[in-house]
């Protein structure tokens, strides 16, 4: 059994664990659009499903397993929908067009639902899903045929803006109405974009889409003395004054918004690490120096950061842990959906596997016994 649907009014539903493939295989059919799941000896499967109008934002996990969307499945329900996924634990490879290539986590992937593709779990994965109307994603077949299948690799600043939007969406949907909608859609088209021009050229992002960005940005980057607001407008091809109307709108400006990641940044220092000189937090929090640091603090907490520093008890609050691996197949996304100093994404640990063909995943050949990946045994069984 697993946890169901849940409408943007609603609150967020509990996963309930799925034993079953012909149970895995229907809901993720429902979910997305009509799958086959092979998997050898004990499968486990877990999802999580809000429904924002047109669209879907799902988290999944699953424990090793091949995924095919078949070009028999595709001609039975031929629905266009692009499905973008934001790859937080384990090790995937996933195969449309032609091209295969491995996800490692912070990653993410793109897939066109009306063309036949595979995804290859190789170890107990947990994944984030936007599925888009193609009509909604502005996204036309040879748009599609050249991206879908493609990979993007961790650290892409599109991906990890997009990953805790929709762990936001999936925990607070209730109450965002059309503007989170947007929003996700005007995201997905800020990845698409990467994917299609790299480095080379950077969207436009809509109001919503440029905060979301642009205080991403901050977090990810404050500790560097020279970010500012001009800088931070460059980033984002906007001018001072737009950049300074979106954050008004949400009652901050981006000047303020920077101290404050930086004084957190180094309020948690303060406590991370005891012996770390005054004069080393500033530099890393990103102050322009030391005395500025001082005073910032000073305003902030009415003393000094060493008297500060020397008044809390015992060791004092270390950051935020990296949580620990256990058998739940869906990873808390609160941490995924906190603002400024939480890390975005564990670390990659995926294990190196043999990486199958895109030709070896994406075969529809009904009379088979079962998918066989390049270096593998004979294949799994065949649910569907």
């Amino acid at each position: 059994m697993v946890g169901p649907h849940v409408t943007d009014d609603a609150p967020p539903s509990e996963h309930l664990a799925v034993t079953g493939l012909d149970e895995w295989s229907h809901r993720c059919s429902t979910a997305y659009v009509p799958l086959e799941v092979d998997a050898d000896g004990d499968f486990r499967g877990a999802l999580r499903v809000r429904d924002l109008g047109p669209l879907g934002v799902s988290q999944v996990g699953a424990t090793p397993s091949v995924v095919r969307r078949t070009a028999r499945r595709v001609a039975a329900d031929p629905r266009e929908s692009v499905l973008l996924s934001v790859f937080l634990q384990g090790s995937t490879v996933v195969a449309q067009h032609g091209r295969a290539g491995p996800v490692a986590p912070g990653g993410g992937y793109l897939l066109a639902s009306d063309q036949p593709y595979g995804i290859r779990l190789q170890s107990p994965t947990d994944i984030l899903i936007l599925r888009v109307p193609r009509t909604l994603a502005g996204l036309g077949p040879a748009t599609l045929r050249e991206i879908a299948g493609r990979v993007l690799p961790p650290d892409t600043g599109e991906i990890d803006v997009l990953g805790r939007e929709l762990a936001a969406a999936l925990l607070h949907g209730a109450g965002a109405g059309a503007g989170r909608q947007e929003l996700l859609v005007d995201l997905l088209r800020a990845v698409t974009h990467r994917m299609r021009y790299g480095d080379r050229s950077r969207p436009y992002l809509s109001g919503a889409a440029l905060w979301a960005s642009a205080r991403w940005y901050v977090e990810r980057h404050h500790g560097d003395p020279g970010l500012g607001v001009e800088e931070l407008a460059a980033r984002f091809m906007v001018s001072r004054r737009h950049l300074e109307q979106q954050f008004a709108r949400r009652g901050t400006t981006p000047a303020a918004y920077l101290r404050q990641v930086r004084a957190e940044s180094a309020r948690r220092l303060l406590l991370a690490d005891r012996t770390a000189t005054v004069e080393h937090i500033a530099h890393t929090a990103g102050f322009t120096g030391v005395d500025t640091f001082i005073r910032a603090f000073r305003r902030r907490h009415g003393q000094t950061p060493a008297d500060w520093r020397r008044q809390q008890p015992g060791r004092g609050v270390v950051a935020t842990p990296l949580p620990p691996q256990t058998a739940e197949l869906l990873s808390d996304l609160h941490r995924l959906a906190a603002p400024a100093d939480a890390p975005f994404l564990a670390p990659p640990g995926h294990e190196k596997r043999s990486t199958p063909t895109s030709r070896s995943l994406e075969r529809d050949d009904a009379g088979s016994p079962g998918l066989v990946m390049k270096g593998d045994g004979p294949g799994p069984r065949r649910t569907r």
